[in-house]
């Protein structure tokens, strides 16, 4: 008899916090250029708007931790955003680095067939709807919000929408937040999650993205969220996952 086959392990897409930002500067193209070496799913990526409503990455509302700049971006001109070095802070090597313009980054990604995780902070929900359109991405663009009311807000606007993300704090909130917000993705600290969430939420057609930033181990972290069935990772270390379970650079569609 010949021997069983066993079952190929389903693995979660992956996205990457803020880019790959342990081996490059977060919210940067060097980033973005790091989950396109990996092939990472998602680049995670937080939006804000300038003076003269410009929509740059940027995870800070000032620029001072991770630019040569200091102050309120949105008190800054795009002009002058443009000429900060968004790099140095993080190694020598990537000196030079800019703040990137979110065009710029939606067009690379259509370029190299990644999708994107829009983390927004601020800015106006139609200018931003109509940039990711005008672009070509909407389809494949996710939209997060920290803020249960911005996230009401962007689902009144933008009711079509079938990629709209919400926080789930654990099982007793889900049947609120799906009430609240409508939303298509429940994102659950991975150290909140077990299979029957995990099943509730596929039960009411929602996919689960386990969060699992920060870890102390994030070989743990990696197997559970594959043990799990969960249907997206957010990793601070995507290229430890795809290292361990990806050597050939496949992944999920």
């Amino acid at each position: 008899m010949g021997a069983c086959k066993s079952e190929p392990i389903r693995l979660p897409e992956l996205s990457g916090h803020r880019g790959a930002d342990c081996i490059a500067p977060e919210n940067t193209l060097a980033s973005a250029d790091s989950c396109i070496k990996y092939k990472i799913d998602f680049m995670e990526c937080d939006i804000c708007i300038s003076k003269d409503s410009v929509f740059y990455l940027l995870h800070d509302s000032t620029l001072d931790r991770t630019t040569n700049g200091t102050g309120l971006i949105r008190e800054w001109l795009s002009a002058d955003i443009d000429t900060l070095d968004a790099g140095s802070w993080f190694g020598e090597k990537f000196s030079g680095q800019c703040v990137p313009r979110l065009d710029v980054l939606l067009r690379k990604a259509k370029q190299n067939g990644r999708k994107l995780t829009l983390d927004y902070r601020t800015g106006d929900f139609g200018q931003l709807l109509d940039l990711v359109r005008r672009e070509g991405m909407l389809e494949n663009c996710t939209f997060t919000f920290w803020s249960a009311k911005e996230a009401k807000a962007f689902r009144q606007v933008a009711p079509e929408i079938r990629t709209l993300q919400a926080y789930v704090g654990g099982g007793a909130e889900l049947d609120k937040v799906i009430a609240e917000i409508n939303p298509n993705i429940a994102v659950i600290r991975i150290d909140s999650l077990d299979k029957l969430l995990v099943e509730r939420c596929h039960k009411k057609g929602l996919k689960v993205l386990a969060l699992a930033l920060g870890a102390d181990d994030v070989e743990e972290s990696d197997r559970k969220a594959i043990e799990l069935g969960v249907d997206v990772l957010a990793t601070d270390r995507p290229e430890l996952f795809v290292k361990k379970y990806r050597p050939e650079h496949t992944w999920t569609k």
